[in-house]
């Protein structure tokens, strides 16, 4: 008699986990505060569209700060809007990006970008998604180094990529998923006795005294986790 799986694999991961993990990645990897949450959605729309997605997260996420990206320039040349990404990555000018051609788009009609020296240029097709929160449709074409980026007017009704992922989840490998999950613990705070002090139900006095752990509703709790030295649960 054969045995059912313990897990499914493919997994799918949901909304909300996705977006955990994403973000204490993005954080763990020292990109700036102000674009943490953008460049996490970033994440999860690549892995919902299929891009570099999971698989290709920690190569996306070594290539975010890599240091050698210059500024971002806004110019006009001639009839065209354009944003030089000054090497940066796809993942840290999308929105923004995606922010200046709305503006124009609302002002004077412009309804076009280009978008050159990007690293990564294939994942600025995460602006299609991104651009459904706005009710617009943005058609991503490739060029030279990036890609033009035009907008129009969402059909209505028209099913979104964030509902979709709420509805199904991501697909993803059991075993990167959980690789994922572990290696985002170094996006927590330091590992104190203190620290575990929001933990569960105990009470921890900064001598390490542990208040609670004598009632008779706790006597299965494992005490060790709350004062060990160290925990053993990062890379």
């Amino acid at each position: 008699m054969m045995r059912a799986p313990s897990f499914i694999d493919p997994m799918n991961a949901t909304l909300r986990e996705s977006r955990m993990v994403l973000e204490r990645l993005v954080q763990w990897k020292g990109v700036p505060p102000g674009m943490i949450f953008s460049v996490m959605d970033c994440g999860v729309y690549s892995a919902a569209l299929g891009l570099s997605g999971f698989a290709g997260l920690e190569a996306q996420l070594d290539l975010l700060n890599s240091g050698a990206a210059g500024g971002i320039a806004l110019l006009v040349e001639g009839s065209d809007l354009v944003i030089d990404a000054g090497g940066n990555h796809a993942w840290l000018v999308a929105e923004p990006a995606l922010d200046v051609l709305l503006a124009t788009w609302q002002t004077d009609g412009t309804d076009s970008l280009l978008l050159r020296n990007v690293t990564e240029p294939a994942e600025l097709a995460v602006i299609a998604a991104i651009a459904e929160k706005h009710g617009v449709h943005a058609d991503i074409t490739a060029a030279p180094t990036g890609a033009r980026v035009t907008l129009c007017p969402a059909e209505a009704g028209q099913q979104t990529t964030l509902d979709h992922i709420r509805r199904h989840g991501i697909a993803v490998d059991h075993d990167l998923w959980f690789h994922l999950l572990k290696l985002s613990s170094n996006g927590l705070a330091e590992d104190t006795v203190l620290s575990r002090s929001h933990t569960g139900v105990f009470m921890i006095r900064p001598d390490g005294t542990v208040l609670g752990a004598h009632e008779p509703e706790f006597a299965q709790e494992d005490k060790h986790l709350y004062t060990a030295d160290k925990l053993e649960f990062r890379r």
